[in-house]
């Protein structure tokens, strides 16, 4: 009877860790995914109103709450997407400190094709089991 009792207490905790595993990641990208995009945005609308000074805040911001969640998204992610979304950041940054907006444009879509990419393979979600 002992045993039974742990084998099911055993049998609940791997479950919940194994959703705890699926789950917590999934949030934390999707939290990330989300505010980058804000970021992005920002930076873009600024830079089709050719406001460049305007730009470079939202561009500052982009790389550095890309480089501050680096190692977490690392730890669960393809080191590539990441480095290549790193790339574009900083080539965006890089862009509107140069006073080119059209590379600093090119730079922060190609960030935002990199953010749906990583969103659409590494998220879990029901219909990517089925």
């Amino acid at each position: 009877m002992g045993f039974t009792v742990f084998r099911s207490c055993m049998t609940v905790l791997i479950c919940l860790f194994l959703l705890m595993l699926f789950l917590v990641p999934s949030a934390y990208l999707d939290r990330f995914c989300a505010e980058a995009d804000a970021r992005i945005e920002a930076a873009e609308s600024a830079l089709l109103s050719g406001d460049l000074p305007a730009a470079a805040p939202h561009c500052a911001a982009l790389f550095s709450l890309v480089r501050e969640r680096m190692p977490v998204l690392e730890r669960f992610l393809n080191h590539a997407s990441i480095d290549a979304l790193d790339a574009a950041v900083a080539v965006a940054d890089c862009a509107v400190q140069a006073n080119d907006a059209g590379a600093a444009a090119e730079a922060l879509r190609e960030a935002q094709s990199i953010l749906v990419r990583i969103r659409g393979i590494e998220l879990f979600s029901w219909n990517s089991l089925l």
